[in-house]
């Protein structure tokens, strides 16, 4: 791994912006996957004093426009760090549709979902996550981590179909 370069190897795309959590709702990035053998979505959820949590859940869609949209059922891996201060280890969740950052201990969280763009629905190929609840005191900020089909110098866009 001497040669390994994260920005040469993975595409990175801005899921969404850091956001107060109760206003990211539907409004992230849709990425096209592809081009894409394995997709991660990292989450940092930064408490700000608000207890309301915050439920993660994932679409899959035809294009990046969103134009047909279903919610998958298919579980996929999940790690979560829920005390980043204290910790910097990524414990292993049940593998899961849906997952939530419960956030009544106030503390700043890290979670990643692994998808396999295998898994989509025949006629599917795009990836949409989707939130509900969470609290205005309360940010979090979305990367996407795709891992390219095949290796090149210029890593082919995830925003376009």
């Amino acid at each position: 791994m001497g040669n390994f370069s994260l920005p040469e190897v993975f595409k990175i795309v801005q899921c969404h912006e850091p956001e107060t959590a109760d206003a990211i709702d539907s409004t992230s990035d849709i990425i096209s996957c592809k081009n894409l053998k394995k997709l991660w979505v990292v989450f940092h959820h930064y408490s700000g004093g608000g207890d309301l949590d915050f439920v993660v859940t994932w679409y899959e869609c035809t294009d990046v426009a969103g134009g047909t949209t279903a919610i998958i059922t298919a579980t996929s891996p999940i790690w979560y760090n829920t005390d980043t201060s204290a910790a910097d280890l990524l414990t292993r969740a049940t593998d899961a549709a849906t997952f939530t950052i419960d956030t009544t201990l106030q503390k700043d969280q890290i979670w990643v979902l692994e998808w396999d763009p295998a898994l989509f629905s025949a006629g599917y190929d795009c990836f949409h996550i989707v939130t509900t609840g969470g609290h205005a005191s309360n940010h979090c900020s979305i990367m996407y981590f795709g891992l390219p089909r095949y290796q090149s110098d210029v890593v082919v866009s995830a925003i376009t179909d």
